[in-house]
């Protein structure tokens, strides 16, 4: 199969959300990706390859990380030296606040997570955040988190460097424009109504004054994103999750 015809197969679902996300990277900031994150690492090296060269890419595991362990790499953050940064969460609430440690009860949770990971500190000190979830359903949008992980607001009188940008899932993008920094649905993705996402979403995303009346859409992946994408990222990313490179390669 040629490239070009690879590339106008349609995308995959992390695809897109790959794209959407990369899109959202500028030329020259610094961009920090955590551990266990396939989908904001190949998001970055998207955009350096793309639209933002001038962009320095921080990607844990990456074999010419330029830091001494993590240490280095926090002390850097909290002196707000990343520009951008990827969290996710189990469970993401109205506001944009995280649970990565437990369902359920604490002391007898459903189940138990791996934890916060540094998310404390990164939610606090990176000027923009971009959060993520591969699923979009109500369990993972719940009114209240079972356990507060990181938050995405503060005080006034608590130091803080960030701003929440939006949160990305497969079906659209939330942002915090209601009152308070609620998240509203700002946009879908082609084919998928507001109510869609609101059923789908177990907090209010105040779109009963808009009912079903098209929202902005988050463009599908272009034939030049999907053929990098899925030929020339693969190859930096292997060295870092070559089992999800592998995956890119096997979209075309």
């Amino acid at each position: 199969m040629s490239h070009a015809s690879a590339s106008a197969s349609a995308p995959s679902v992390e695809e897109t959300l790959i794209c959407h996300l990369a899109r959202e990277l500028r030329d020259h900031e610094v961009i920090g990706v955590g551990n266990n994150s396939p989908i904001p690492a190949a998001a970055a090296l998207l955009a350096k390859a793309l639209h933002a060269k001038q962009a320095s890419v921080y990607i844990l595991g990456q074999p010419d990380w330029p830091f001494e362990g993590t240490k280095e790499f926090f002390d850097l953050m909290q002196r707000g030296g990343i520009d951008v940064f990827f969290l996710s969460g189990a469970q993401i609430d109205p506001y944009g606040n995280i649970n990565l440690h437990v369902i359920g009860d604490y002391a007898a949770p459903k189940v138990r997570l791996p934890g916060g990971a540094g998310s404390g500190v990164v939610y606090f000190m990176c000027k923009r955040i971009l959060l993520f979830k591969t699923d979009h359903g109500v369990k993972g949008f719940p009114e209240k988190l079972d356990f507060v992980t990181s938050v995405a607001r503060s005080e006034p009188h608590v130091h803080r460097n960030s701003e929440l940008v939006g949160v990305f899932t497969p079906l659209g993008l939330l942002k915090p424009t209601g009152l308070g920094g609620r998240l509203q649905l700002a946009a879908t993705v082609p084919g998928v109504l507001p109510s869609d996402v609101q059923a789908r979403t177990g907090f209010d995303l105040g779109i009963e004054k808009a009912g079903d009346r098209p929202l902005p859409l988050l463009q599908p992946p272009s034939p030049v994103e999907l053929e990098t994408l899925r030929h020339t990222i693969p190859a930096a990313l292997r060295p870092i999750y070559p089992v999800f490179a592998k995956q890119l390669q096997g979209y075309a």
